[in-house]
């Protein structure tokens, strides 16, 4: 299994409000077992969802800032805090097409996906910037997608590799933006894991996850829930196009100097970990102060600068402060929470997993040495 891209992008882009899925007044619907369950989630009975979701995310990263003093929104943020999101998705055609909407007080941020295009729509600002889609961008898309999320814990390569080690469960139903839903509980039977168990509330007519929460070890309350509040199973083209207003700032991002294939599986099992090559800490900070009419930032930085704008100093204090917490090691400089540890390895890679540190070392340890490049270990650790 690898562990959640989403967990990747999030603690390298900077890094609980609940409904919780206990219901009043439970459904009661038609027995399922478990693998059943999985094989209806894995073949929902539509292509196409939208809806209003509450992503709520605790992982144990102090608040994070916010990049501007313009109230505006800004989709770096949702890597904590509680944020209410738009979502359409509709993967009938030949490319998949997507929008994520940030919605704030003040403003909106809009991310549309049509196959590898990327626009990224700031209205605080009135600025589209074109790009396109990799690897990293994916990632954040698919955080804000209980479906997507989902798969994560349910895809055949995840069920494959887990199934030895994990408790699975459909005993529970519960209802989640008025549908009813099966519950599906996995809990994971491995030692060096730091989830406790998963939670995924299963729409019961179409196979949509709706909602997911991923509780840490022996904790009560989730540290990522991504729930819908409000879901329709079609999605308006009209809402998935997006054509720059008049008098929008369109600016062209360059694509990302990232490496042929920047992210891979490390590990196994539970505390299987995702590598994400080209990660210089030092680059990445400086790069996310870089104003536009300045050469662009490269690697994971330049992903992080686009869909952030211009960041500027809070983000890159914030990113100081988190290095400073890190622990030197052989294998690296080690940062953990409550449910996600990374390491940043001299030769530029950073490991992210579900596991302990003392696990996530013995992954990085064990990992075959990256080529190309490298830096020393003083390299990594001096970020100041």
């Amino acid at each position: 299994m690898l562990t959640p891209l989403v967990a990747a992008a999030a603690v390298m882009a900077v890094a609980t409000v609940s409904h919780g899925l206990a219901a009043a007044d439970p459904p009661r619907l038609p027995g399922i077992s478990p693998l059943s369950l999985i094989k209806k989630i894995g073949k929902p009975q539509t292509q196409a969802v939208s809806g209003t979701v509450k992503l709520s995310v605790d992982i144990g990263l102090p608040r994070l800032p916010k990049l501007g003093s313009d109230g505006g929104a800004d989709p770096v943020r949702l890597l904590s805090g509680v944020h209410l999101l738009r979502v359409a998705t509709d993967a009938s055609g030949p490319e998949a097409r997507e929008r994520v909407a940030v919605q704030d007080t003040l403003s909106e941020y809009d991310l549309f996906r049509d196959g590898s295009e990327l626009w990224m729509w700031d209205s605080s600002h009135q600025t589209a910037r074109h790009g396109s889609v990799n690897a990293l961008t994916s990632a954040l898309l698919a955080f804000a997608s209980p479906a997507d999320l989902a798969k994560t814990f349910t895809g055949p390569s995840a069920v494959q590799t887990l199934l030895f080690d994990t408790a699975y469960s459909t005993r529970e139903t519960t209802r989640v933006a008025g549908r009813d839903c099966y519950v599906l509980r996995i809990t994971p039977h491995s030692d060096g894991t730091t989830i406790g168990s998963v939670r995924v509330a299963v729409d019961a007519a179409t196979g949509v996850p709706l909602s997911v929460a991923v509780y840490p070890t022996g904790s009560s309350s989730p540290a990522i829930q991504a729930e819908f509040e409000s879901v329709a199973f079609s999605a308006d083209p009209a809402e998935l196009r997006f054509t720059p207003p008049p008098g929008a700032k369109v600016v062209e991002e360059p694509t990302p100097d990232l490496p042929a294939n920047p992210v891979h599986g490390a590990g196994k099992d539970w505390t299987a970990a995702v590598a994400v090559g080209g990660v210089d800490p030092r680059k990445l900070i400086a790069g996310l102060g870089t104003p536009h009419d300045a050469p662009a930032p490269e690697g994971p930085a330049a992903v992080l600068a686009a869909l952030a704008g211009t960041p500027g100093t809070p983000v890159q204090s914030y990113l100081r402060m988190m290095m400073a917490a890190g622990e030197k090691t052989p294998v690296g400089l080690v940062w953990s929470s409550r449910l996600v540890s990374l390491v940043f390895t001299p030769d530029q890679r950073l490991f992210v997993a579900f596991a302990t540190p003392q696990s996530l070392e013995a992954t990085v340890a064990g990992a075959p040495a990256a080529p190309g490049k490298s830096t020393t270990d003083a390299e990594v650790g001096s970020h100041s």
